[in-house]
């Protein structure tokens, strides 16, 4: 799974290395050492592909009767997005996202303890998980934008620490994930496992297991 991530990167920064907009939300928008779910968090939609925008992390269905849903879904399956009702609308009718991430963590488990890892791409400072997204509107009429990450089977680096990671998408596969024009079967071509070599990871304190603990140490290695 991805339940937290990080995105240390200034919105501005990558605002022009992207050849992307802001909106005003995420003009506003502080980089995230530790970002967990309900957190708003950027991402680069369908409707609006030129643009960063901020939503919740945590997918919340239009159907739903509670937003808390979102904690249940922070993830989606690369497996199952063609079968599950939740997903199959948000794949064919395009509300599919970039979700902007310098980082994830995932926790491995070292007999009854689990020990997190920062997992990142050395030739990317910023990159993208292929994710799903969706608008709830609350009981007050108020608009709830928010996303899951998809996830695939681990690579080899991945497969030490846990047995699923996020779908992280290549420059070329990004246009292709929000293309309205491709078959929605074709895209799960897509929902394969970053290369293992273009990876590493390394162990970070279990400071980062508490939502709250969020600043730049949190990316530090564990001193030896």
């Amino acid at each position: 799974m991805c339940g937290r991530y990080s995105e240390k990167q200034d919105l501005k920064i990558v605002e022009d290395q992207l050849k992307l907009r802001l909106s005003e939300k995420a003009k506003n928008w502080k980089p995230s050492f530790n970002i967990a779910p309900s957190q708003l968090a950027p991402v680069v939609t369908s409707d609006e592909p030129e643009q960063i925008d901020v939503f919740h992390f945590g997918l919340v269905p239009h159907w739903a009767k509670d937003k808390k849903v979102g904690y249940k879904m922070i993830n989606a399956r690369s497996e199952t997005l063609l079968e599950k009702p939740s997903y199959k609308p948000l794949v064919v009718n395009n509300k599919r996202c970039l979700v902007l991430a310098d980082s994830f963590f995932e926790w491995k488990k070292e007999g009854k303890e689990k020990q997190p890892f920062r997992i990142y791409l050395p030739d990317r400072e910023v990159f993208f998980f292929a994710g799903l997204w969706s608008s709830w509107k609350d009981p007050e009429g108020e608009i709830y934008n928010s996303y899951a990450i998809i996830t695939t089977s681990s690579n080899k680096l991945m497969e030490k620490i846990h047995d699923r990671m996020p779908v992280i998408l290549t420059k070329e596969e990004e246009k292709l994930w929000l293309d309205p024009d491709q078959n929605p079967k074709d895209l799960l071509k897509l929902m394969n496992a970053y290369p293992a070599d273009s990876m590493e990871a390394y162990e970070i304190s279990k400071e980062v297991n508490k939502p709250g603990n969020n600043h730049p140490g949190i990316l530090d290695p564990v001193s030896e």
